[in-house]
């Protein structure tokens, strides 16, 4: 590909990333992305090979910004998690600080979503419109989403190896998505905030709680 096509390419996406944020997946038509883009809708075609795969890329681009922010906000929840157990509010065992990294994370979800209410509508319709949330091993875009949060729970003696992580990861991961879709639709909701955030704890408590449960063995 020639580095002029994959600057169209670059111009379709951050195009149909701008409908999304105005209007949602309704705003998102290949004739509309077209014209505002300067090109024809058969190039939309011929870069793409679809136009659902254009907005599959667009999609793929707001999950990695949400891995991004994750990223960056880690190290702030690690002093936090450092600073709670200085002054003794929280202690300093490994169940402990697996919890506030994940519920820290948790509220990373909460205020991407926020933040971005107009395109993370769209691409949850878009999801559910073509059935692609109900097989994410078929898409690789939480995949960094994913790391960040095997990452988070590396000291859970229930998952001592990078496969067993990851799964687990993928698991936590969907239950999350699941939470936020289903009670948070961004904006100023300060309701829909309180309740996703008050659900989250359950979830993570319960999670971090069976991960350091003894086996038995």
């Amino acid at each position: 590909m020639t580095l002029q096509h994959q600057e169209v390419k670059e111009s379709l996406i951050k195009t149909t990333l701008k409908l999304m944020e105005k209007g949602g997946l309704e705003s998102v038509k290949a004739r509309a992305v077209a014209q505002l883009t300067g090109v024809s809708v058969g190039t939309i075609y011929n870069l793409f090979g679809n136009f659902d795969r254009l907005i599959l890329t667009a999609n793929s681009k707001i999950y990695a910004e949400l891995a991004t922010m994750g990223r960056e906000r880690i190290g702030a929840i690690e002093t936090d998690i450092a600073r709670k157990i200085a002054a003794g509010k929280l202690p300093d065992s490994p169940r402990d600080r697996m919890r506030e990294r994940l519920l820290g994370l948790g509220e990373v979800y909460v205020d991407f979503v926020s933040a971005n209410a107009s395109r993370w509508s769209a691409l949850l319709a878009f999801n559910r419109t073509r059935g692609v949330s109900s097989n994410e091993d078929n898409q690789e875009q939480p995949s960094g989403l994913i790391d960040i949060v095997g990452d988070a729970i590396k000291d859970a003696p229930a998952w001592p190896t990078p496969q067993k992580r990851r799964l687990a990861g993928r698991a936590l991961w969907s239950a999350v998505h699941g939470v936020v879709t289903t009670n948070f639709f961004g904006g100023d909701e300060a309701g829909g905030r309180d309740r996703t955030n008050q659900l989250l704890r359950i979830l993570i408590t319960a999670v971090v709680d069976g991960a350091f449960a003894p086996t038995g063995k």
